[in-house]
């Protein structure tokens, strides 16, 4: 019969096998999450068919979820196809995702953006622009900077329902401004950002923070952005590890011309 029955287990085997082919954690967790989206869409039985792929792309269009995202849940279905040995039931038929162009923040914008907070004496905003654009924390990661991670100086970040993890530097003195911030503002735990209840201010709250300054700072308010600031800053750290590498060789190559001179065969 050409059908197979989709449960909680055959899910649990797939994510294993893929697993054990040395699928990253993370990889790992978008399949889990686009097979319970593929699970709760199926009719009650939760049988596969050969036009389930079909039927599911044409729901998710109706309701709208991006091409992109349409197409990596119709990937994990194929994948999971394949560990069933169904590859009649694949699809090919994706989406064309259209190629959005990110707009560059240059570290001198960067700078005009700080300097414009700073002289209208929005110190949260300064301190945004900072934490995102010169310590590289992500926009998600943001509640995970509490006031126990500015006095240790350093936070480790979680992610993936814990599965990921990194460790990410406070810089000296941004870490002296933000314990001067956290002093005045009273707040003695729990997240640095947050709102007059408590709580970690919303992803566009942040955005609309940053674009507050953007006018002033010469600066297009579609680069004042918590991904705008990530992309520079991960620009610039390659601009640094590169030359780095460089000076390396370098220092390296005169270290083999020393060495040449002693020891070389024609020495």
């Amino acid at each position: 019969m050409a059908e197979e029955i989709l449960t909680p287990e055959v899910i649990e085997e797939f994510l294993t096998s893929q697993k054990r082919r040395g699928i990253g954690p993370a990889s790992l967790e978008a399949y889990r999450r686009n097979l319970k989206k593929l699970y709760d869409c199926l009719p009650e039985e939760k049988r596969l068919t050969p036009e389930t792929g079909r039927m599911w792309k044409e729901r998710m269009e109706a309701q709208g979820v991006s091409p992109r995202s349409v197409n990596s849940r119709l990937s994990t279905l194929n994948s999971l196809c394949d560990f069933l040995g169904r590859r009649e039931f694949q699809i090919y038929d994706f989406l064309k995702e259209q190629e959005i162009v990110q707009p560059e923040l240059t570290r001198t914008e960067y700078l005009r953006l700080l300097q414009a907070a700073k002289t209208q004496e929005k110190e949260k905003v300064y301190l945004l622009v900072k934490v995102l654009g010169g310590a590289g924390l992500r926009i998600q990661e943001l509640p995970q900077l509490t006031a126990e991670a500015v006095r240790a100086g350093a936070v480790e970040l979680r992610y993936h329902n814990d599965r990921c993890r990194r460790v990410l530097r406070i810089p000296a003195e941004l870490q002296r401004e933000l314990l001067a911030y956290i002093r005045r503002e009273d707040i003695a735990d729990g997240p640095v950002f947050r709102t007059a209840a408590g709580s970690p201010i919303a992803r566009t709250y942040a955005v609309k923070l940053l674009r507050s300054v953007s006018g002033a700072a010469h600066v297009e308010a579609e680069k004042a952005t918590p991904r705008c600031l990530w992309n520079m800053y991960c620009a610039t750290r390659e601009t640094i590890l590169g030359s780095i590498s460089v000076l390396a060789d370098q220092v390296y190559d005169r270290m083999l011309e020393q060495e040449q001179r002693t020891t070389g065969w024609n020495t």
